[in-house]
């Protein structure tokens, strides 16, 4: 029995060792590197309207949309391509795609799309003239922006964000207003 003493103690000593290291592992998954949700903000920052004519109906406008994604996870986020679309009274009428990228880890940055409208459509509705002459036009802006996050080389996580923006164009003042909403996604759609 006294050989065998130091071997179970040895094994005693290295259970403890590693239940104390998976107790502290777990602890620290779940309050530092605790899966979060990026933080999803959008903005219309402006919108350029070149021309109004009334017969034809003739008219340029660029949208600036800018969506700043904040990263509070301890690893790098990953995202697809950003596709933000804009519609007039649900009808596509714009869309541009901006190339994947990468945010570090707790980190921000700003995403920003310029979307040229194609004006020959939003002309074509029947929407446009009575639009026009109330001196205001609705649009919506969606931005979708996807992608996962590695946290420890072992866990992924992935998020995807809509953000949809409803635009008001007041083309006889030249300015915008927009109110935007965000849904977030973890575990991707």
């Amino acid at each position: 029995m006294k050989r065998n003493k130091p071997a179970l103690v040895c094994c005693g000593v290295l259970a403890a060792v590693i239940l104390v290291l998976a107790v502290v592992f777990v602890a620290l998954y779940f309050t530092v590197f605790r899966p979060r949700s990026p933080r999803v903000v959008a903005t219309v920052v402006g919108t350029r309207i070149s021309a109004i004519n009334g017969l034809p109906p003739v008219l340029n406008i660029t949208m600036r949309v800018e969506v700043t994604v904040g990263n509070p996870n301890y690893a790098a986020f990953r995202y697809g391509d950003v596709v933000t679309a804009v519609r007039y009274h649900g009808d596509g009428v714009g869309q541009v795609v901006v190339p994947a990228g990468e945010i570090g880890a707790r980190a921000t940055e700003t995403i920003g799309a310029t979307v040229e409208v194609d004006t020959v459509r939003v002309a074509a509705t029947p929407y446009f003239m009575p639009e026009v002459v109330l001196g205001v036009l609705p649009f919506e802006t969606t931005t979708e922006v996807a992608g996962k996050a590695v946290v420890l080389g072992t866990f992924k996580i992935s998020a995807s964000s809509e953000v949809v923006c409803d635009v008001a164009v007041y083309w006889t003042r030249g300015n915008v207003t927009s109110d935007c909403t965000s849904t977030v996604h973890i575990g991707g759609r």
